[in-house]
């Protein structure tokens, strides 16, 4: 509770490059915080910006992350990770995988599995992440990458089979679903990330007043639970250590979006 109401503005679209525009033009009066997610660390390799992410938006802290999982429809014959690197190869046309979007963190993480396996998928980009899920539920496409969390939600379904999650680890809210590094691709490591940042300029006060906002909550053991029973990982880190994270990740998907342009032939920013 930091004593006083707070309005949320959301503004969705083109993989959050409109909220980022207007976040970057935001006044730096300690108040205007942003919601950051990969999308701040991958929108500059695909679109000419008026602002440059790593000078414009000042990292906080990162709340928590969430492994994506690599999810296949169920009537597609593969049980495990290796049996889809193995149709995909053989299969003609190329399988199909889902995503919300260019630059978003569902096609980063696909790009950077297609790379790691040598296989060639076609790419169906959606404008939300429902929309694709949807898709993948009634077999319009045949896989995509998607929060752990969602994945979950749907596992029970029937339409949906869990191949494997890109976290180091076994998430304790899925136990029984490998790692990418299990089921042979330990670089193919990529997780869904949600920070808090504010406008550059604004002041060392208000930024470490906010970053001990989100820590006291995050520090919560009731909310740590419930995270953790979703899929989530609490973070909570300190600006530093927040800052070089994100410039490591403006770095990392420079490379994966790089190398996906080079393969589809598309040389553009």
């Amino acid at each position: 509770n930091i004593g006083q109401p707070v309005v949320v503005d959301n503004r969705p679209g083109a993989n959050g490059l409109i909220g980022e525009e207007y976040f970057a033009r935001a006044k730096p009066d300690g108040y205007t915080l942003m919601l950051g997610t990969i999308s701040a660390a991958t929108n500059l390799w695909l679109h000419k910006l008026s602002y440059e992410p790593s000078k414009a938006f000042v990292p906080v802290t990162n709340l928590a992350a969430v492994p994506m999982a690599l999810i296949v429809n169920s009537k597609l014959p593969v049980k495990s990770v290796n049996d889809y690197v193995q149709l995909a190869k053989t299969r003609k046309p190329h399988l199909t995988y889902g995503s919300w979007g260019e630059g978003s963190i569902s096609h980063i993480a696909s790009e950077e599995f297609n790379a790691a396996a040598g296989i060639e998928l076609t790419h169906i980009p959606y404008k939300t992440s429902p929309q694709a899920l949807n898709d993948t539920l009634s077999g319009h496409v045949d896989s995509m990458f998607i929060g752990l969390a969602a994945a979950g939600q749907q596992s029970g379904s029937g339409n949906i089979r869990i191949l494997a999650i890109t976290s180091p680890t076994r998430s304790s809210a899925s136990p029984e679903v490998p790692t990418m590094a299990e089921s042979g691709y330990p670089a193919v490591q990529i997780e869904s990330w949600f920070g808090i940042f504010v406008p550059a300029g604004t002041s060392d006060t208000a930024i470490d007043f906010h970053r001990k906002a989100f820590a006291k909550t995050l520090g919560q053991q009731d909310i740590t639970n419930r995270l953790n029973a979703l899929g989530y990982r609490v973070i909570a880190d300190r600006p530093e250590e927040f800052n070089a994270f994100f410039q490591n990740q403006i770095k990392r998907n420079q490379k994966i979006i790089r190398s996906a342009q080079k393969r589809s032939g598309d040389g553009q920013k």
